[in-house]
Parts: structure tokens; C-alpha cells; sequence
């Protein structure tokens, strides 16, 4: 039983006659009809998102380049959000982009106004949520968008307070929130709403107890 291995992307094919290629993060459509994939050809760290058609094995035109090389699909299967640098080549900003379309008319989804801040990009489990994640060593805050509707609006679960870190799962009608907040600095889990998940709505879930360690 199973099924033969497709090579998608054979990276010594694809570096030939390159003086430098890295492969960076690679993530297939939600109905595996495309893959997006980053690439530096510089080795500069700055890396050109590309979408590969898995039915022909051919590129897109589609190019977004001078990205951080980290992104995620919304449901469509036609939408990416993804991390660009700014001059100083720090990931503050968030874009979408819609397939198809030019990288030049990318909308700006979230910019982080502090330079100490670092941005990401990530999803539930379920997939049912996108999320934007800004955060330094030791404080977070997230950002959460309905992953069937990419141009909606982001939705703030907590904002940031000094020394507070937090991530977001979902489950049904619930968020599962790991926190270290209220003096549990090895977590604790409380859940909230989908519809109300701001910190006033947060209930104990998993309590939290010293020497176990909550991921």
C-alpha cells in the first residue's frame, strides 16, 4: 500500500548554475492545488515568496520578494499573509496577498510600531484562525482573523503588557489560552469565547502549578 513520493522541489535542480540558493519556509494550499514556497538567491536573508501550480510542477508568476520567508494560507487557498521587512530589515510588517495579482498591490494587514517588537504569522490547529503574533523575549500579543475571511478584520485577544505571554488555540466554540498571567510562570490554560475573547472573558481552564511546565 501507499503511494509513490513526488518531489516538489529539488533544491540541487533548482540552485544549479547559482552561486547561492536557500530553501526558507514551504506550505501547500489548503486544497493542495498550490505551494508557496521562499527562496533566497542572494544570501542575503531576504527571501522571494513563489507559488508553485502541484498539477503542472510549474511557477506562478506570482513573485512577493524581500519578504522574511515566513507565511500562512487563509481557507480560500487564494490568500497569503506574510511578514515583510522595513529598512532596517526588521519583520514588523503583515501582508496579504491575493494570487493572481500583482506584489506591488499587497495590502498592509498589521505594522508593529515598536522597534522592539518582533512579527509573525501562524494558525490555529484547527485552521480555522489566522493569526498575527507580535512579540520580543518576553511579552506577546495576538492578533486573530477568520481564516474563510482574509480581508476581514484582526481581531486583539490581549494587548501587551510587559512580561505577559500568551498563545491561542481553538477548539469549537472556544479559544484555548496558554498564559502566565496571574503569577503562573510555569502557565496555566483558561478558555474564552470565540466570539469574546478578550482577557476580561478568560475562565481557568488547567490551573496553574508550580514545576509543570504548560507549551
Amino acid at each position: 500500500g501507499g503511494t509513490a513520493d513526488t518531489v516538489v522541489i529539488d533544491g540541487n535542480r533548482e540552485a544549479d548554475g547559482k552561486a547561492y540558493w536557500q530553501l526558507g519556509d514551504t506550505a501547500h494550499s489548503p486544497d493542495h492545488k498550490l505551494m508557496a514556497y521562499a527562496v533566497d538567491e542572494k544570501g542575503s536573508e531576504l527571501f522571494t515568496i513563489r507559488f508553485r501550480d502541484m498539477g503542472t510542477g510549474v511557477d506562478l508568476p506570482d513573485a512577493i520578494p524581500d519578504t522574511r520567508g515566513g507565511f500562512v494560507w487563509s481557507r480560500d487557498g487564494q490568500t497569503l499573509l506574510y511578514v515583510r521587512l522595513d529598512e532596517s530589515h526588521r519583520p514588523l510588517m503583515v501582508y496579504r496577498h491575493r494570487v493572481g495579482t500583482p506584489a506591488a498591490d499587497d495590502v498592509l494587514v498589521y505594522r508593529e510600531a515598536d522597534a522592539g517588537f518582533y512579527v509573525g504569522v501562524g494558525q490555529t490547529q484547527s485552521g480555522r484562525f489566522l493569526q498575527v503574533i507580535a512579540h520580543d523575549h518576553q511579552t506577546s500579543e495576538i492578533y486573530l482573523l477568520d481564516a474563510d475571511r482574509p480581508d476581514g478584520p484582526l481581531r486583539l485577544v490581549a494587548p501587551r503588557r510587559h512580561g505577559h505571554e500568551y498563545h491561542v488555540e481553538h477548539s469549537g466554540d472556544l479559544f484555548y489560552i496558554t498564559t502566565n498571567s496571574g503569577d503562573a510562570e510555569d502557565f496555566r490554560i483558561v478558555t474564552a469565547p470565540v466570539d469574546a475573547p478578550e482577557e476580561a472573558n478568560w475562565r481557568e481552564y488547567l490551573a496553574h502549578k508550580p514545576g509543570r511546565f504548560i507549551i
